[in-house]
């Protein structure tokens, strides 16, 4: 059995649905790692803080993003909301040689109990973030049925607008993991669905290798394929989106709500 709080190598099938003006959608693959961070931060992993090779990880594409170890950066977010106790793992994709980008990674607490909250924190390509705090009001365990939504008030996608809500739903396992991210537009339907889901290995040197020799530039593939999805979308006359101000709000928390029923 394979458990994402021990270290593993997750081998998703990322899939997005766009509906409403333009219906498409698209399909790929990217091996995701799952990082306790605990055991990262003593260096305990294949993969090491800031280590040189195909894969790495940089801790200042990560968290604070100024070299603060990740145990000590997701503790200060968990802690003021009571979770400040539970074991976190990061699922997230590596750095590859010379370039590094993550449209979303998750941080995900649990306790003795299950999985407590998701720390989502989303990039868009003109390298700003933000981070959706995913738990219930009650801090009771997040099941894998379970919908928790939060208003979308950060500009990801220029033929999207900010407006909306996202609605997520998370299973972390054990031997896979998957993330379900639907966004509603201001009409209450929904407009795009996406997800990132598979199964899920250990995380020892030799598997950590042979993923690396398949995907070496998982991340230049990930930021063009983006490019070549956006230029599509284009070619059909979506209407381009400027990017606005973004709001100064670093966090915000998605709970029990779900739009209308969605």
């Amino acid at each position: 059995m394979t458990d994402l709080w021990d270290g593993a190598l997750i081998d998703c099938r990322i899939w997005h649905a766009r509906s409403g003006d333009v219906q498409r959608e698209f399909r790929y693959r990217a091996t995701y790692v799952a990082l306790p961070v605990d055991a990262f931060d003593a260096s305990q992993l294949p993969l090491r803080p800031d280590a040189r090779g195909i894969w790495s990880i940089r801790l200042r594409d990560h968290g604070a993003r100024d070299g603060t170890p990740l145990g000590a950066f997701i503790r200060g977010e968990f802690e003021p909301v009571g979770l400040g106790h539970c074991d976190v793992t990061l699922v997230t994709m590596t750095r590859s040689p010379g370039y590094g980008f993550n449209p979303v990674s998750f941080w995900l607490a649990r306790d003795a109990e299950g999985l407590r909250a998701v720390l989502a924190e989303v990039s868009n390509t003109f390298g700003e973030r933000h981070f959706y705090l995913c738990r219930h009001p009650d801090n009771r365990p997040i099941a894998r049925s379970d919908r928790i939504a939060g208003e979308k008030i950060f500009h990801v996608s220029p033929f999207l607008p900010r407006e909306g809500a996202y609605v997520f739903r998370f299973d972390p396992g054990p031997d896979r993991f998957g993330a379900w991210v639907d966004w509603i537009g201001e009409g209450g339907e929904v407009r795009l669905r996406t997800s990132m889901a598979g199964p899920a290995r250990a995380m020892s040197a030799a598997a950590l290798r042979r993923a690396q020799l398949r995907h070496p530039f998982q991340a230049q593939k990930v930021i063009a394929l983006i490019h070549w999805q956006a230029a599509k979308l284009v070619l059909r006359g979506v209407r381009y989106i400027s990017k606005p101000k973004q709001l100064t709000r670093r966090n915000s928390e998605a709970k029990d709500r779900v739009p209308r029923d969605v």
